[in-house]
């Protein structure tokens, strides 16, 4: 009986085997893998996500169940469903010109919108910018982006930071992923292959930072992950809490 054929945009095994010999968790990263494959058909090719879902899912998994949590930029991931098995009620903004509708096709990346809800009831999707989202929580207990805030410009980025610090509970937990343009301190300047910005508009780790900071948010951890193999970027991790008093919140 012939085997069915390897999804175009699925992780090679042996890029898979490597990340398991130096993953935390290499259970977490094989239960992401085995979900994405079976629902999506692959587990994106795109080397950091070996490293970036399995330590956003790590610090995820230890919230209570039923906690809110907001994916900012959630694209085609194992993540929302991950967290919703375990019992978390996780919103999912996309705001992709492309909308995927299963079954996944040859043509399909962790890029686009993907409506989550029709997978688990403890999913919704909001196909919008997430300047534009109307969050339907008062407060959430954990937002998490993986990525997308480097496709956003300075000033949209900004915006997507002091809303997220509105969105959060006072002990409410923010982390973050950020490509950077490999062996400097410049964030990644492309979406999808076109430029966001000119270079010096888009800014550095120190300035992302600095607007973390500015919002209301206090760092509690904050790191670069250099030469990941077979990745294009490294990549900064951050970890935030909301600073304590919180600051008065406008939504607009």
């Amino acid at each position: 009986m012939s085997q069915t054929p390897r999804h175009p945009h699925d992780t090679l095994d042996e890029d898979l085997m490597q990340a398991m010999t130096t993953a935390n968790r290499p259970d977490l990263l094989r239960e992401l893998v085995e979900m994405a494959r079976k629902v999506f058909g692959f587990y994106t090719r795109s080397a950091d996500c070996l490293i970036t879902y399995p330590w956003a899912a790590n610090l995820l998994e230890r919230l209570p169940k039923r906690s809110r949590v907001l994916e900012v930029g959630a694209g085609v991931s194992p993540l929302p469903l991950f967290l919703a098995h375990k019992g978390l009620i996780v919103d999912c903004v996309d705001n992709s010109p492309i909308v995927r509708t299963l079954p996944a096709t040859e043509g399909w990346d962790e890029w686009g919108f993907f409506d989550y809800g029709q997978l688990h009831n403890n999913l919704t999707a909001f196909h919008c910018a997430i300047t534009g989202f109307k969050s339907l929580s008062s407060s959430y207990d954990a937002i998490y982006s993986i990525g997308s805030f480097v496709t956003m410009t300075a000033d949209v980025r900004n915006e997507a930071f002091r809303l997220c610090r509105c969105w959060l509970r006072s002990e409410g937990l923010f982390i973050i992923t950020l490509a950077i343009v490999p062996g400097t301190d410049h964030i990644w300047n492309l979406s999808r292959g076109i430029q966001v910005e000119s270079p010096d508009r888009h800014g550095t780790i120190e300035a992302v930072l600095h607007q973390i900071r500015t919002v209301g948010f206090r760092i509690d951890r904050e790191y670069i992950t250099r030469s990941i193999p077979g990745a294009r970027a490294d990549v900064l991790f951050v970890e935030c809490r909301p600073q304590s008093p919180a600051r008065e919140c406008t939504l607009r």
